[in-house]
């Protein structure tokens, strides 16, 4: 009897052993390949998309599951296609490899993007604030005289995803002061806005006015003489937050994108960096330690003068993005009025960041398109009608505000929100 117990004792600890091991190798990723007997090593694919319940193709292949959803499949490189009626597709080729896990975070965009008005009396030059969460414009066709003047749109949804109305910030005066002829500039906290207003070829008064209520005549004090002090503080600050956002990335990375580049600007989750090259340069590998499962879309480490690229932090990579619109140059030959038209036409196309981090926001003369940071899925959103090169995308990434008149010759051009989820 003991003899058996010791046996049995045994037969179990193997089995515990046993059962162990095969829990910790189909942890690892490792499944039973019955033609071979084997147990063969696997990667995890984590296919996510939004919105969800995509359909996902494998080397063209339909899979019998939907977005979100864990598949094994085995190391090799493999193109991934996630669909959903009504939007546009995703496609990217992913390499699987052991024991690792590969990510899809397809954005799906919708075919037709529908309509929705934020303003009906008309919105003049409409100026986007530094943080992306307010836009201020100008009315100057209200039947009552006393609505004319300078008006702000927050573009946080409230709760239960509900919208904002506009609000007025400076009322125009029938027989004194017109703001909605007025210049205007944000502040970099997006909180003021320094409103210019000239009163003939000489004299001009400027405002420093709050971003989220009505400023009353009574209150408004001409701030001309202290102009370059303003400007000049503005300038520090901004100065100061690029050299923070800066001061958190290599120091040979750091003299690349000081001496290089311009147009910095971070993801929203900081997580990348979008530039400009200006000149020439190499990023050196492993500025940062590399993750396992990184990226494998193709790199570009030597940046070329005129071309915008996408720094990845996490993942220490650098992608090719585009190439930028060239700014035309005032000369002796060029009238002024033409530089002007050619560098209009130049920024015809724009760059941002979408608020997803994963995408940018490119704003082309006739339509606005979407391609991934890492300068994969270009696609178009949106072909309809828009004035003046002017659109931005809401906050919360589920809309972009544009300005039209919907070909309408009759009427003002007024801001509309172009639904994208």
């Amino acid at each position: 009897m003991t003899r058996k117990r010791i046996i049995i004792f045994i037969t179990i600890l193997l089995g515990i052993i046993l059962g162990a091991f095969l829990l910790i190798k189909i942890g690892q990723g490792y499944r039973p390949d019955f033609s071979t007997k084997q147990f063969r090593p696997t990667g995890l694919l984590i296919a996510t998309s939004t919105p969800n319940q995509a359909s996902i193709y494998i080397d063209g292949k339909i899979a019998k599951v939907k977005t979100p959803s864990n598949l094994n499949l085995a190391p090799g490189e493999y193109e991934i296609e996630i669909k959903k009626d009504g939007f546009t597709s995703w496609k990217k080729k992913i390499l699987i490899e052991k024991e690792l896990v590969a990510k899809t975070e397809a954005y799906l965009f919708p075919n037709f993007p529908s309509l929705n008005v934020m303003t009906s009396t008309g919105a003049s030059s409409p100026v986007i604030s530094p943080d992306g969460k307010k836009v201020v414009f100008a009315v100057a066709n209200y039947e009552s005289e006393e609505k004319n003047g300078l008006w702000v749109l927050n573009l946080s949804d409230r709760p239960l995803g509900l919208g904002r109305d506009p609000l007025q910030i400076l009322q125009s005066a029938p027989k004194g002061r017109q703001f909605e002829e007025s210049k205007y500039q944000w502040s970099p906290d997006s909180e003021q806005i320094l409103v210019t207003l000239n009163q003939d070829e000489v004299n001009e008064e400027n405002f420093l006015v709050e971003a989220d209520r009505l400023n009353p005549a009574t209150e408004l004090i001409d701030v001309t003489n202290q102009l370059l002090i303003i400007r000049n503080r503005w300038q520090d600050e901004q100065d100061i937050i690029k050299k923070a956002e800066l001061a958190k990335l290599p120091e040979e990375l750091i003299m690349i994108f000081e001496d290089n580049t311009q147009d910095i600007s971070f993801s929203p989750d900081a997580t990348k960096i979008m530039f400009t090259a200006t000149a020439s340069a190499v990023i050196p590998k492993e500025l940062i330690p590399p993750l396992p499962g990184a990226s494998n879309q193709p790199e570009a480490r030597e940046i070329t003068t005129g071309n915008i690229y996408v720094y990845d932090i996490k993942e220490d990579r650098n992608f090719f993005i585009m190439e930028a619109p060239v700014k035309p140059q005032a000369d002796e030959v060029t009238p002024a009025k033409q530089v002007q038209e050619d560098q209009k036409q130049a920024f015809s196309k724009t760059v941002s960041w979408f608020p997803t981090s994963k995408n940018i926001f490119i704003v082309q003369e006739d339509r606005l398109s979407m391609i991934e940071y890492d300068g994969t899925n270009f696609i178009d959103i949106y072909s309809g009608p828009f004035e003046n090169s002017f659109a931005f995308p809401f906050p919360s990434g589920t809309r972009i505000l544009i300005l039209t008149s919907l070909n309408n010759e009759n009427i003002p051009p007024n801001l509309y929100a172009v639904s994208v989820r």
